[in-house]
């Protein structure tokens, strides 16, 4: 089953939109600027402890999920925060 927001605390992503016609000078700082804010976000939402049924695609040290069934990050049944250590998910 997949996890509701209205059950769990789920970050979401901030993905930029196609925007209007605009001159070029002002189009390339726009997006620029929409560009830099995703990275900062997105940076956000990963470093965030989120509710989680399924394994990051791309784990980075230090990073925090509250894990749920069918996820077995520890292969024990254990259910709850986890953290990725560089090579591994350990028990918070």
């Amino acid at each position: 089953m997949p996890l509701s927001d209205k059950t769990n605390l789920l970050v979401q992503k901030y993905i930029r939109r196609q925007f209007p016609e605009l001159e070029e000078g002002l189009r390339r700082y726009i997006s620029d600027e929409l560009q830099r804010i995703e990275q900062s976000t997105t940076s956000l939402a990963n470093a965030s402890i989120q509710v989680s049924d399924n394994p990051p695609s791309t784990p980075v040290k230090g990073m925090v999920r509250y894990a749920v069934s069918p996820w077995d990050p520890l292969g024990n049944g254990f259910g709850g925060l986890v953290v990725y250590s560089g090579n591994a998910w350990v028990q918070v």
